[in-house]
């Protein structure tokens, strides 16, 4: 009876210290939770993680949906450098506005030739001549007045031949103005065919460059969506990345948020280096995500979060790679 008296006691003086401990621990982890929403610093560097991405280097292309829905032609492949500009793929639509360009094209270039022949072609030469014989008959009738005014024709006959003269000279001389007004009338009637056809040939060209996609910004193919001959998909053609614009994305919970400011410094590693960087906070998001999290032992909760981005003091030692998992150490 003695001994499981004393089997007894020791137990429940186990039992006292585990419950002792237990409640020794939790009041530190509440003071500390506590401490951190009240926004009190706690002991320690402020650590998260984060991976390499270029948000303002990054550009999804998807083409002009004028352009065609169908892939016709991709011109480049996964890991491919390329230039603003440079021309990635071809759209459905190109053909037939090729040909609408050339054919506007053609028919610009008729009607320049015509526009050239009117003002130093024969309808010139028409014009030169005809005042030729304007200039001709001027002269014809002053030596016609000079002959009438020393004959010695009755002064009715003399009348009629000087009527007769004039009658021809102002002949020549409306025919001349006819061919100069026709001219100026076909001048400007080829004038507004052309204005016509330059009208229709930029619209043509418009539609033709619609087929084409183009890359915005320097960069590096990441990605492709759509294969030749595919349908052009939500996702669109490809991704382009300008890898000179890589920057650190991390993210740590809001509660932390009074220890990171802009200009702050950082010390980062990526993984699979020892190497330490220095580097600079150049961005604190002013929006919190919210996101579940569902744990083993306390269950799923919610946590805040604030992006951070993150540029290094030296930004040629940036690797040049995307989602490659850094360490942040907020100095």
């Amino acid at each position: 009876m003695t001994r499981m008296t004393k089997f007894l006691g020791v137990g429940l003086g186990v039992v006292a210290v585990v419950a002792v401990a237990a409640l020794a621990l939790s009041g530190g982890l509440g003071r500390q939770i506590g401490a951190a929403r009240e926004g009190i610093r706690a002991p320690g560097p402020l650590i998260s993680r984060g991976y390499t991405e270029a948000p303002a280097g990054t550009a999804v292309i998807a083409g002009n949906p004028s352009g065609g829905a169908v892939l016709l032609e991709l011109r480049v492949i996964d890991g491919q450098k390329v230039k603003r500009n440079d021309i990635i793929a071809v759209l459905s639509n190109y053909p037939a506005a090729d040909v609408a360009v050339r054919s506007a094209e053609a028919e610009l270039v008729k009607a320049r030739q015509k526009r050239e022949a009117m003002v130093s072609g024969f309808r010139l030469a028409e014009l030169v001549m005809q005042e030729v014989v304007v200039k001709t008959e001027a002269e014809s009738n002053k030596l016609k007045v000079l002959q009438l005014e020393r004959s010695s024709l009755p002064p009715d006959q003399k009348e009629l031949e000087l009527n007769i003269a004039a009658q021809g000279l102002e002949r020549e001389q409306l025919k001349l103005r006819l061919q100069k007004e026709t001219l100026a009338a076909d001048l400007a009637q080829i004038e507004l065919e052309i204005s016509i056809i330059m009208a229709d040939l930029d619209n043509a060209r418009t539609t033709r460059e619609q087929a084409l996609v183009r890359t915005p910004l320097d960069g590096v193919v990441a990605e492709i969506y759509t294969r030749q001959g595919e349908q052009v998909s939500g996702n669109g053609i490809a991704k382009i990345v300008d890898l000179s614009q890589v920057r650190i994305l991390a993210e740590i919970d809001d509660i932390h948020i009074g220890r990171v400011v802009q200009g702050g410094k950082v010390e980062v590693t990526f993984r699979g280096s020892p190497i330490v960087y220095q580097g600079t906070v150049s961005r604190v998001s002013p929006v919190v995500k919210r996101l579940k999290r569902s744990q083993a032992d306390s269950g799923e909760g919610n946590v805040n979060l604030v992006e951070v981005e993150i540029v290094l003091d030296d930004p040629a030692r940036m690797p040049r790679v995307l989602s490659r998992e850094t360490r942040v150490v907020y100095l």
